[in-house]
C-alpha cells in the first residue's frame, strides 16, 4: 500500500490522537500526521511575508560575520522567510547567538549553506509558527556532556517543523520545551529527517506540556546521552529513526565528549529511546515507538512513569549496557515522584544480540497496582535472540506474554505475580558448560500452550499457585526436566497437568521431576512422557507428592526402547 500523506490548509485545533487502548495503526497515524502538517501549513499560509537572502547581508566566506548575520535575523518581519544560500557563515558570541521571540519564523537553507556558531545556536520562544529546514548548523568546538549547549532550542511554541537539518558538536542537537500549562500545552511539533551527530548528550529531547509530536526519519550517531529523550509529552510518535554508532568509553576521543568529567553519572556509551520523569515531570501519555533501528547503544527503549506506551516493530542489535526494552515502575532518580505506568504493548520487535558480558534482559517489564485498575501490559510476537547468557523476557505483574520466539538465551523467561504466558516458542538456549533452566516460574503464573526445547531444565518452579498446562517440552539435558526449587521458598498449590515431555536420547537416565520433601503433598502433577522411540506414557497420580521424595522419577530407556519410570 502506498504511504501517501495528504493535507489541507484548514486549521483543525482538535487533532484526533490514537486512544490509550489502540494498537499502532499506520493509517490513523498518517491521518494524524496530515492534520499536524495541515495545521502548520494553515498557519504559514495565513502569515504573508517576503524572502530575504542572507547574501544581501553576509559574504559567506568563513570569516567572522556575527554583525551581518544578526542584522539578517533582525530584518525579518512576521512571516518572512530567511534564506541561507550556499556559503560558510561563521558567528562568534557567548550564549545564544540569536533568540527569536514572539514572531512567526521560517529559516530555509540551500545545500552547501553552513552556519557555524562559537557557543549556543538558535533559540525560539513564544511563537505560533517556526520552521527551520535544510540548515547545516555546527559548533566551532565539541561541547561536552552536561555543558548545556544546544543547536536549536524551542520553548512555548506551536506549529513547529524542524526538518532536513544537519546539527553537530553541541551538547543537545534539538531541544523542544512546551508551555507552562497542562491545560494549554504547546502542540503540533514535527522533527523529521535531520542528521544529528557528535553531541555531548541527546540528539533530540522533548519536554513538558507538549502535545502531538512527530519524531521521524532522523539519523542520530556519535552522541553520549540518550538518543531520543521524552518527558511529559502527549500523543508522541517516534518512528523510523536510526540510532547507531554512539560514543563509547573506549573511543580515543571519549574525554572530548565528557569534557574531561568522570564519575558514576557520566555515561559510558550513548543510549536509545527513553521516557522518564527525572525532573519531577507528570509523565508521558500515548507514546508510540515504532519501526526504529537502534544499534550498538547502551539500551534500546527505557520507559518509566507513563500512560499508554506502544513499542512495536523495532529492530535492536548489539545493545551494550542494560535491558533492551525496559518498563519499570520502581521509584528512582528517573521517577522521583513515583508516577505510575498504565498500559503498555511491546509487540513485533526483533532483538538480536546483547553484547554486555554480565546477564541482563532482552525485555524486562513490571506493572504496579494503581487504583485506576489500568496497570496491564502485553508482550507479544517478538523475536528475541540475545546470543548470550541473558534473560529473554522478565515479567512481573499483570502481563500477557504470547506468541514470542526466544532462542540462544541464558534463561528464556522469568515470570511472576499474575503473568499469563501462552503459545510462545522457546528454542535451545545459549549453551554453557552447565545450562541452568529455560523458564523460571515464581508465584501466581499461568503457563500454557508453550513449546520448549533445550538442555537446561525446561521448567523451574520456584513459587506457589501456578497453573502449568498443555505445554510441549523437548528435554535434552542432564538434570531435572521439571524442577520444584524450594530452596528458601514455599512451593505449593501448583497444578502441572496435561503437558507432553519429549525425552531425547541425550536425556535418558535423567530425572523427570525433581523436588524435596518440603513440597510433598502440596502440588498436583498429571503429565505425559514420550520417549525417543516415539512411545507415549502417561503419569497420572494426583497424590504423586504424598510420600518421601515421591516427586522424583528416574527415567530410563531399555534396549528395546521402552521407557521406565522409577520412584527415587
Amino acid at each position: 500500500m502506498a504511504n501517501h500523506i495528504n493535507f489541507t490548509s484548514a486549521y483543525n485545533p482538535n487533532v484526533e490522537a490514537l486512544g490509550g487502548n489502540e494498537t499502532f495503526d499506520p493509517l490513523k497515524m498518517n491521518a494524524m500526521f496530515s492534520q499536524i502538517l495541515g495545521n502548520i501549513a494553515a498557519v504559514e499560509a495565513s502569515v504573508p511575508g517576503n524572502i530575504i537572502d542572507v547574501r544581501n547581508f553576509a559574504p559567506g566566506d568563513g570569516s567572522n560575520q556575527s554583525a551581518q548575520i544578526k542584522a539578517f535575523f533582525d530584518s525579518a518581519q512576521e512571516g518572512d522567510i530567511l534564506l541561507f544560500t550556499p556559503g560558510h557563515y561563521k558567528v562568534v558570541k557567548s550564549g545564544w547567538f540569536y533568540t527569536f521571540n514572539g514572531k512567526a519564523v521560517t529559516i530555509r537553507a540551500h545545500p552547501g549553506a553552513i552556519l557555524e556558531v562559537s557557543d549556543q545556536g538558535l533559540r525560539f520562544e513564544n511563537s505560533n509558527h517556526i520552521e527551520v529546514s535544510g540548515l547545516t548548523l555546527r559548533r566551532t568546538t565539541q561541547a561536552g556532556w552536561a555543558k548545556g549547549r544546544t543547536g536549536i532550542y524551542v520553548e512555548n511554541s506551536s506549529n513547529v517543523m524542524l526538518q532536513n537539518n544537519d546539527i553537530s558538536k553541541f551538547t543537545d542537537g534539538i531541544g523542544v520545551n512546551g508551555s507552562t500549562s497542562q491545560e494549554n500545552p504547546s502542540r503540533n511539533v514535527i522533527i523529521r529527517n535531520n542528521k544529528l551527530h557528535h553531541l555531548g548528550e541527546e540528539p533530540i529531547a522533548v519536554r513538558t506540556n507538549l502535545a502531538f509530536v512527530m519524531i521521524t526519519e532522523n539519523d542520530c550517531y556519535r552522541y553520549l546521552g540518550d538518543g531520543i529523550l521524552i518527558k511529559a509529552t502527549w500523543n508522541v510518535f517516534v518512528t523510523n529513526n536510526y540510532l547507531h554508532t554512539p560514543v563509547l568509553s573506549t573511543d580515543s576521543d571519549y574525554a572530548t565528549f565528557t569534557a574531561g568529567q568522570q564519575g558514576a553519572n557520566v555515561p559510558k556509551v550513548g543510549g536509545g529511546i527513553t521516557c522518564n520523569n527525572e525532573g519531577g515531570e507528570t509523565g508521558a501519555r500515548s507514546l508510540h515507538i515504532h519501526d526504529n533501528s537502534v544499534i550498538g547503544t547502551a539500551f534500546g527503549v527505557g520507559l518509566i512513569g507513563f500512560q499508554g506506551a506502544f513499542v512495536t516493530s523495532n529492530f535492536f542489535s548489539n545493545i551494550r549496557n542494560s535491558s533492551v526494552v525496559s518498563v519499570s515502575f520502581l521509584p528512582s532518580q528517573y521517577n522521583p515522584n513515583d508516577v505510575s505506568n498504565h498500559i503498555f504493548v511491546i509487540q513485533g520487535n526483533y532483538i538480536d544480540t546483547i553484547s554486555r558480558s554480565s546477564p541482563t534482559a532482552a525485555i524486562e517489564a513490571r506493572t504496579n497496582n494503581g487504583v485506576e485498575g489500568m496497570d496491564i501490559g502485553i508482550i507479544s510476537d517478538n523475536i528475541v535472540i540475545p546470543n548470550g547468557n541473558h534473560w529473554g523476557i522478565i515479567a512481573d505483574g499483570n502481563i500477557i506474554i504470547k506468541g514470542n520466539y526466544i532462542a540462544k538465551a541464558g534463561i528464556a523467561m522469568d515470570l511472576s505475580n499474575g503473568v499469563v504466558a501462552a503459545n510462545n516458542i522457546i528454542q535451545p538456549g545459549f549453551v554453557t558448560t552447565n545450562p541452568d533452566r529455560m523458564v523460571s516460574i515464581n508465584d501466581d503464573v499461568t503457563f500454557t500452550g508453550n513449546s520448549i526445547s533445550g538442555k537446561g531444565t525446561s521448567l523451574k518452579i520456584r513459587g506457589s499457585n501456578n497453573v502449568i498446562t498443555a505445554n510441549r517440552m523437548k528435554y535434552e539435558g542432564n538434570w531435572w526436566a521439571v524442577h520444584f526449587d524450594n530452596a528458601n521458598r514455599v512451593v505449593e498449590n501448583n497444578i502441572i497437568k496435561d503437558n507432553v515431555l519429549l525425552v531425547s536420547s541425550s536425556a535418558t537416565g535423567r530425572y523427570l521431576y525433581g523436588s524435596s520433601a518440603f513440597s510433598n503433598g502440596k502440588n498436583v502433577v498429571i503429565d505425559v512422557v514420550k520417549d525417543n522411540n516415539g512411545f507415549v506414557y502417561q503419569l497420572v497420580n494426583e497424590l504423586v507428592l504424598t510420600g518421601p521424595n515421591s516427586t522424583r522419577w528416574r527415567v530410563s530407556v531399555d534396549a528395546n526402547g521402552n521407557i521406565k519410570g522409577t520412584k527415587v
